[in-house]
């Protein structure tokens, strides 16, 4: 229960806490936002060899030395106890709010902090990446953005997660996984609701490569599957990690582990459906992707995602009238999705429509600026058009974008064969 200050006032304190190592080039930016925001900054450093301590430091936060055991849930609840707000609100080094939603914090807390009993807030993680690849889940950056950092996004999309990130101080309320772990299990068995919360937090860390990072990811979700054998969320998890490590047969086992465990999810059947797609087995691709569309309620993004790739799946198996029929419901539930005009503009080509393929890849290239793959599908359509110098002009476009790219080399040398 809430308790009132003297003036008969809510206690909305905030406690901020972190866990930290070698916090980089966004830690600064995030303590400089938060600090007048909040009113305490606890940080649990993990190891940091840079400067990580002495940024905390110069904002105030207090620094605890955080022994590192390989378990994200037991640093998070290292941390906790130490929290001296009502609330907590966790975050990480390379994510932000915008300077309204920290101002407005305090605001959410309150209403959060009912007579009746608190509640815990849901918040919508905008994880960027960019949008050479697109990767399940991608979606736009909305545009207006009520929630935006400042004149321009990070990047054109990202890849939405939600967990609780606002929660009351209480000592049983402790996160568990030793990969994204959570809270919320401690939560309800505490009887406190969750409610979804207006704000976004954004995650820059996706938008760089780091392979030596994808790989103690993969070591630890493969150690959390022996944690939690019976858990689909911790195989599916796995199968991730995999993906970002090119492992695509271990991906292959573990989504298949999952939907043992939870045959009617169709996030998990959506993940077998595009590793199935990946690795060339179209029908059992398509097979995985029809069952996911019709295993049970499915938002939108879901759907639009599922009926994107049955559509490249058709084109791959010349069904042309069940790629045009499946592009056009992804493209009505995703308007404003790039990756979805590319194909559009590739089925077009497919169709010897060549105006109508131009319109479609000349909106993907204004919605994916440094996607690589509209330009090789514009050189393709110049290429049959025997224009072959315009053609080049997108080839050299698309390399200075993605030097390997594949399609866009094979095309070039296409071009420079002797006739």
């Amino acid at each position: 229960m809430s308790t009132p200050n003297p003036d008969g006032s809510l206690r909305t304190s905030v406690s901020l806490a972190m866990i930290v190592r070698n916090g980089g080039q966004f830690l600064d930016s995030l303590l400089a936002a938060a600090a007048p925001c909040v009113d305490e900054i606890l940080i649990g450093d993990t190891g940091s060899s840079d400067d990580s301590r002495e940024v905390a430091v110069r904002h105030g936060a207090r620094v605890l030395d955080v022994p590192w055991t390989d378990d994200f849930a037991a640093a998070r609840n290292a941390v906790l106890p130490h929290c001296t707000g009502r609330w907590i609100l966790i975050m990480d080094a390379d994510e932000n709010l915008c300077d309204a939603d920290w101002l407005a914090l305090k605001d959410v807390v309150a209403d959060l902090d009912r007579p009746d009993g608190p509640r815990a807030g849901r918040v919508l993680t905008r994880n960027y990446v960019t949008d050479r690849h697109g990767k399940r889940g991608w979606t736009p950056v909305p545009d207006p953005d009520g929630h935006a950092l400042g004149d321009s996004a990070p990047a054109t999309g990202y890849v939405p997660t939600t967990k609780v990130r606002l929660f009351p101080n209480h000592p049983a309320i402790r996160f568990s996984g030793r990969l994204h772990e959570t809270v919320e299990a401690s939560l309800q068995a505490q009887g406190i609701r969750t409610v979804d919360l207006i704000f976004p937090v954004h995650h820059f860390g996706l938008l760089t490569d780091d392979a030596a990072k994808s790989r103690r990811y993969l070591e630890l979700a493969r150690r959390k599957t022996l944690d939690e054998p019976h858990n689909p969320a911790a195989w599916g998890e796995l199968a991730d990690c995999a993906v970002a490590c090119d492992a695509s047969d271990e991906a292959l086992a573990a989504i298949d582990r999952a939907l043992i465990l939870d045959p009617a999810n169709p996030a998990l059947r959506l993940t077998a459906g595009a590793l199935l797609k990946s690795a060339g087995r179209f029908g059992q691709a398509d097979l995985q992707l029809a069952a996911a569309s019709a295993s049970g309620p499915v938002s939108d993004d879901i759907l639009a995602e599922i009926c994107h790739l049955r559509a490249q799946i058709a084109m791959q198996q010349d069904r042309a009238p069940q790629a045009a029929n499946l592009l056009a419901v992804a493209l009505r539930l995703g308007p404003d999705n790039g990756h979805y005009f590319n194909t559009l503009g590739a089925w077009h080509l497919l169709m010897g429509k060549g105006q109508q393929a131009q319109q479609a890849l000349d909106r993907a290239r204004a919605l994916l600026p440094t996607n690589p793959d509209p330009l090789v599908n514009l050189a393709r359509l110049f290429q049959a058009a025997g224009d072959h110098p315009t053609a080049r002009l997108r080839l050299d476009a698309a390399l200075a974008l993605d030097p390997e790219h594949a399609g866009a080399r094979r095309l070039l040398a296409e071009m420079d064969a002797p006739a």
